[in-house]
């Protein structure tokens, strides 16, 4: 029984000798900063809510992509270039035939925290809106709307969901 015991000492001690010399491979993840992420390729637009909803004939609207987005505009595209400009490609189904296949007129500015999404096309107020998801899959974004009908102001805010393609 005892040399049992020590054979299995000495299997042990070997073993654990064989371990503690071995020496771990260091890998490294790093994660993605966001504007890596931002402009990783395509975005597609898949989804605009409002909150919230506006009334239309007695009917409250919130998902703006299913009753406001024509399908010739779903598969536009939307690529943030590293250098601060914005390309935007019709698609494969065009609205208008006479519209250019690609626009780069927009730029497009991040925060020092990854947060703020600011777009800026030529003679137009910049749109900022706030990063909520912003990963290798979605990047979900909301905004503040100010809407005065004439019959009092509203504050909405609108969310914009896109996938990378």
């Amino acid at each position: 029984m005892k040399k049992y015991f020590s054979s299995l000492s000495v299997i042990a001690l070997a073993l654990v000798i064989t371990l503690a010399s071995c020496k771990k491979e260091e890998t490294t993840i790093t994660a993605k900063t966001p504007t890596e992420y931002l402009t990783a390729g395509n975005w597609k637009v898949t989804g605009m809510t409002i909150n919230p909803g506006i009334e239309v004939q007695g009917i409250v609207i919130t998902d703006i992509y299913a009753l406001g987005v024509e399908a010739c505009t779903k598969d536009d595209l939307i690529t943030f270039n590293t250098d601060g400009t914005l390309i935007e490609d019709e698609g494969a189904s065009k609205c208008d035939p006479d519209d250019p296949q690609t626009t780069n007129d927009g730029t497009w500015t991040l925060s020092d925290d990854g947060k703020t999404l600011t777009i800026l096309y030529p003679g137009d107020d910049p749109e900022v809106a706030t990063i909520t998801t912003l990963n290798g899959t979605n990047l979900i974004i909301t905004s503040t709307l100010i809407e005065d009908f004439g019959l009092g102001t509203n504050t909405y805010t609108a969310t914009i969901t896109m996938t990378l393609q």
